[in-house]
Order: C-alpha cells, then sequence, then structure tokens
C-alpha cells in the first residue's frame, strides 16, 4: 500500500518509519474503534506521518479492506463533514480528509486545520486518488433505496450489530440476527414533513429474513403471538409509528413515522425497487 503515498506533499515530507497493523494488532492503534473496521472486514493499514518545520503534522492512513463494497461501507460509516470531488466520493471536516475508492478506505489528519495543512491534505488526497487504479462498484443494495425524500449523508450501509448499534440503538440483544453475511443500509427520508428512518437488510434467504421478523415482532413490538405476514405496522412510544415487512430475503423496516401510511408509503417503494434491483 505504500505506493499509493508520496514521501512529500506540498512542503510536507514523510518522517519516521512506517506503521503497519492487521486484525491481529489493530487495537494497538485505536483501542475500542477497531471493532467497526472488523465489522468491514478490514484487512490490513499503513500509517505514514509528514511533517514541516513549524507546522503541524498530517497523518495518512491507508486501510485495505476485503471488497470495494466493505469499503465503501466504512467510508459511510461517518458521513459528517463537506462533500469534495475526490476518489469515489470525498468529504471535509475540520482538517479531516476522507474517501473511499476500490477496496481502499483514506484518511488524511492534520494536526492543526490552517490553509496550510487544508492545502497540503488536499494535495494529498489527490496524489493518493491518482495511484489507486480501480475506481470499484458500491454495495447493490444501496441501488434499492427509493430516491424521493433521501437525505444526503444519510445513508450507512454495513453488516453486523456492532455497527446497528453505533448508528441507531434497537436492542441490547442481536434483534436482528445480524451477521457478517448479512448486508444492511440505514438511511434517512423526509417525508409528511418528518424525519423518518429506514432499514433495509438483506439476508442469506427467506428463512433467515423471516426468522428476524418474527423476532423483531416478538421482542421489539411485544407481540408473542404468531405475526400476520408478511408485514405490519404499530403505534409506539412518543406517538410514533413503526413498520415491519418481509419479503422473501429483505427485511424492510420503517422508524419515527408519524402516521401509518408514511410506513406503508416508504414499505412499498423499497419492496418496489428491491423486485426491480433483484430480479
Amino acid at each position: 500500500m505504500e505506493q499509493f503515498l508520496p514521501t512529500k506533499t506540498a512542503g510536507w515530507v514523510a518522517a519516521g518509519a512506517d506503521r503497519y497493523f492487521t486484525r491481529d494488532n489493530i487495537f494497538e492503534y485505536m483501542d475500542g474503534a477497531g471493532e467497526i473496521y472488523l465489522a468491514y472486514d478490514f484487512r490490513r493499514l499503513l500509517v505514514r506521518e509528514y511533517e514541516k518545520r513549524a507546522a503541524p503534522r498530517i497523518i495518512a492512513e491507508i486501510y485495505q479492506m476485503s471488497s470495494s463494497e466493505d469499503a465503501y461501507g466504512i467510508f459511510s460509516h461517518d458521513t459528517d463533514g463537506q462533500p469534495v470531488t475526490l476518489g469515489r466520493g470525498a468529504i471535509y471536516a475540520a482538517g479531516l480528509l476522507r474517501f473511499w475508492k476500490d477496496r481502499i478506505f483514506v484518511r488524511l489528519l492534520a494536526g492543526e486545520e490552517t490553509a496550510g495543512t487544508k492545502a497540503a491534505v488536499m494535495a494529498l488526497g489527490k496524489n493518493i486518488d491518482a495511484a489507486l487504479p480501480s475506481a470499484g462498484k458500491k454495495p447493490r443494495l444501496l441501488a434499492a433505496l427509493p430516491l424521493p425524500g433521501l437525505l444526503r449523508g444519510s445513508v450507512h450501509y454495513f453488516h453486523t450489530q456492532v455497527s446497528l448499534n453505533a448508528h441507531y440503538f434497537l436492542a441490547d440483544s442481536n434483534l436482528l440476527n445480524l451477521s457478517p453475511k448479512t448486508e444492511v443500509v440505514l438511511a434517512r427520508y423526509l417525508r409528511s414533513g418528518r424525519k423518518v428512518r429506514l432499514l433495509l437488510c438483506r439476508y442469506a434467504d427467506a428463512a433467515e429474513a423471516k426468522a428476524a421478523f418474527e423476532q423483531f415482532n416478538k421482542v421489539y413490538l411485544h407481540d408473542r403471538s404468531a405475526p400476520k405476514l408478511p408485514g405490519r405496522v404499530e403505534k409506539v412510544e412518543r406517538g410514533e409509528f413503526v413498520s415491519a415487512r418481509w419479503n422473501e430475503a429483505f427485511l424492510i423496516l420503517v422508524f419515527e413515522a408519524r402516521d401509518p401510511r408514511t410506513c406503508e408509503a416508504l414499505t412499498e417503494a423499497v419492496v418496489k425497487r428491491v423486485g426491480e434491483v433483484f430480479r
């Protein structure tokens, strides 16, 4: 991965030896945050620091994931910042530039944001972008998201309970039976003047999706009777509505809706897109 990094950029020069981390020692570099990277099938990390006299240091982190889908996924974990035209999407905020391309996720962080460090971080990002030969592809599941009302920067792609809890807490237990083989997209929509959450899960088969649907009904909606298939809408705390829909290998959940119609309309739009994308 060192071939993606230059030895100098905009007056900053590489300082000290590069550091390498794998799945076995990732926690030596980032403590508890390593769980999130492992949940995206992280493989290797290269860390290189750059220095310039009388200027803040810049740290470059190059993460290699097992697939371009997971590189996108770890990029989507934190979407705060302003969009930048770089790589396959990039975000910049307060001296931190993040982007993904192919199986690589890049984090470039200045010790302090100045006009100089911002220019250097951007220049370094362009160098890395140019060195990455392949663009890679986004997860296919993203195409199943209806576009009307979708809020920019609200989309998160992941696999496991660890990632779900980081974005939206449902339960202490693995309520939806998520695993490294499950694909999940969490997004927010503006519907009927209110922001609602959509959770779309793709399982290995219909039996797994049905089991997750039944467990959600039993635990989250406190219904121990046999749930009506394939879906239901229920009023919960604060007068909000929640819906659950089982559709072959997919589970579609809508949270924080103002009325049942919002749940039903968004769910039907997802069912239609799923049919178009995965037929």
